[in-house]
């Protein structure tokens, strides 16, 4: 009697290839949900971010205007106080007051810096044609201008998973304008169309 011979080394390549597929299709499922929960996590943080912006410009806009003084340290520091009290994903937001106690013809406002965390300057009032203008020289005898405050930062944002790509850090930016009514005494959000500082 002949014995039917199995065919045992076509079923073992079978499961080799099995496995190949697995590792394969496991990478890409991996690699597809790392950056998805990147994207995710960057969202979370920018919209975080936008949120402590606001509350900084609201509140240093809300300070500087209703105390009608030309100095600007004190509304600064209620600005970056009230930015701390925010977080972006888990951190407090540190934001420095860019301020310099001086003040010249030229920078009236006391900005240390353009690109500073806090820039003080005047809007043009909001409705007005061309559009709203923020503007860093102009100063409190300015007429039809209204007080505002840009906050502005950048932030580094960790990865979950980022030591599967080879990088530790990513930065989300934001930034926020707020400026005081001076009839109503009310602050609001504005959207600048020209930033202007000198």
């Amino acid at each position: 009697m002949k014995r039917i011979d199995s065919n045992t080394g076509a079923h073992n390549n079978r499961r080799g290839i099995a496995v190949l597929w697995l590792i394969l299709w496991g990478s890409v499922f991996l690699i597809f949900f790392c950056v998805v929960l990147e994207i995710s996590n960057l969202w979370q943080a920018q919209s975080e971010l936008n949120k402590a912006l606001d509350a900084a410009a609201l509140a240093a806009a809300k300070e500087w205007g209703a105390s009608g003084a030309v100095l600007t340290e004190t509304p600064r520091n209620s600005g970056v106080t009230y930015a701390a009290a925010n977080t972006v994903i888990g951190n407090p937001v540190v934001l420095d007051p860019n301020y310099d106690g001086t003040i010249v013809v030229t920078n009236p406002n006391q900005n240390a810096s353009c690109d500073g965390n806090l820039v003080f300057g005047r809007i043009t009032t909001p409705g007005a044609p061309p559009g709203i203008i923020f503007n860093t020289s102009l100063d409190v005898n300015a007429i039809g201008v209204l007080p505002a405050v840009r906050a502005q930062a950048t932030v580094p944002v960790e990865g979950f998973c980022s030591t599967l790509f080879g990088f530790t850090f990513l930065n989300v930016s934001a930034k926020s304008t707020a400026y005081y009514d001076i009839l109503t005494g009310e602050v609001a959000l504005v959207t600048i169309e020209t930033y202007i500082c000198n």
